[in-house]
């Protein structure tokens, strides 16, 4: 019994389940129009980004993490966009939900255009129509 327990010990400390575990994406891309930027403030229950700026077409904004256990790793922005900003919304980006094993490899792609916010789960299909924006 004590050489199971040695075993266990020694198997968990050696194979750590993030490193065999590909990091989970959020994909942010700006296709509301020539001009026209997108602002966007992203945060988890452990980090905050900080407000930045993307303008029409630019490369996509990436977050790359693994999710948290037993902590449920959840990951928000808060779009803005428009004169002055007046269009917003507080998106749930990614919510991990409960489990004991981390998701590997999940991946959601927010597409910010002028009649709302879309949304994709892979990279292979189209996104769909999921929000509206709000005017403040």
């Amino acid at each position: 019994m004590k050489h199971l327990i040695l075993f266990i010990l020694v198997t968990v400390t050696y194979f750590r389940p993030q490193e065999a575990c590909v990091k989970n994406r959020v994909v942010i891309h700006n296709e509301l129009g020539p001009g026209r930027n997108l602002e966007y403030h992203c945060y988890s229950n452990k980090d905050d980004l900080g407000i930045k700026n993307m303008a029409f077409n630019a490369t996509p904004y990436v977050i790359a993490f693994h999710d948290e256990i037993p902590n449920l790793t959840t990951w928000n922005c808060l779009l803005r966009q428009g004169p002055n900003n007046k269009f917003v919304f507080d998106v749930q980006m990614y919510k991990a939900g409960p489990r004991l094993i981390p998701r590997c490899g999940q991946i959601r792609i927010w597409t910010a255009k002028l009649d709302g916010i879309y949304f994709a789960r892979h990279l292979d299909t189209p996104s769909v129509l999921a929000l509206r924006w709000i005017e403040k």
